[in-house]
């Protein structure tokens, strides 16, 4: 079992003055590794061990212990919970990292790309369907998602998705209390199969909050943003 709150959070901590230091070797992507090794917080063991929480303390620690962007991730299918570090940013696109090196990639909080966490999704056209999600605007449109298959194949699935917002409301994430929106996005898939995602869209067009699919085997995964 890894311990829940202190030893994560001084590992996280000692990880980031690191990534500060400008003395001889010093090397930023390594530091960055390095405390993405400090900030996944589950449990280990046999089939019948539960996850770990993570609580508001656990949190609030990661979020004093570095500027970087930070991700707070829970799968359907096993109930675990994450916290992730911002690891690589490209525009309005983060990469987030377990300490495990398994990455899950948004932009502006919607979901583009996964790697090594099984059955991953290796790009995602969301361009169309995001903006509606994004201007909170009611609509249709399209989404393809490439995964990853057991044979080492990408397999592309299209979707005809309709977007959905609701009233403004006050949601808190990380530690914060903003006014955002709910949207709601049904698609269906030209195999039949079905999907929702729901968001929480902020006065930027960010999904600050989101339930999203990511694939056959990683279900649904619940996420959210403690800091762009």
């Amino acid at each position: 079992m890894i311990p829940r709150a202190r030893p994560w959070a001084a590992v996280l901590a000692a990880a980031t003055l690191a990534a500060c230091g400008s003395g001889p070797g010093a090397d930023r992507a390594t530091a960055l590794r390095e405390i993405a090794q400090g900030v996944l917080a589950q449990r280990t063991g046999g089939a019948a061990a539960r996850p770990a929480e993570i609580g508001p303390a656990e949190r609030a620690a990661a979020l004093e212990a570095t500027t970087r962007p930070l991700l707070y991730t829970r799968f359907s299918a096993t109930g675990a919970p994450a916290i992730l570090i911002g690891i690589e940013e490209s525009g309005p696109a983060t990469t987030f990292a377990t300490r495990a090196r398994q990455t899950i990639a948004l932009r502006d909080g919607v979901l583009i790309a996964t790697r090594g966490l099984g059955g991953d999704l290796m790009s995602s056209d969301v361009a169309a369907v995001q903006a509606l999600i994004a201007a909170r605007r009611a609509g249709a449109a399209q989404r393809v998602m490439r995964f990853l298959n057991a044979a080492d194949e990408v397999r592309a699935l299209a979707f005809d998705c309709r977007v959905r917002p609701g009233a403004a409301q006050r949601v808190t994430v990380g530690g914060r209390a903003r006014t955002a929106t709910p949207v709601v996005e049904t698609c269906t898939g030209r195999d039949g199969r079905e999907i929702v995602n729901t968001y929480m869209i902020d006065g930027a067009g960010r999904a600050v909050a989101s339930r999203q699919w990511a694939g056959d085997l990683i279900g649904y995964v619940t996420l959210r943003v403690l800091r762009f």
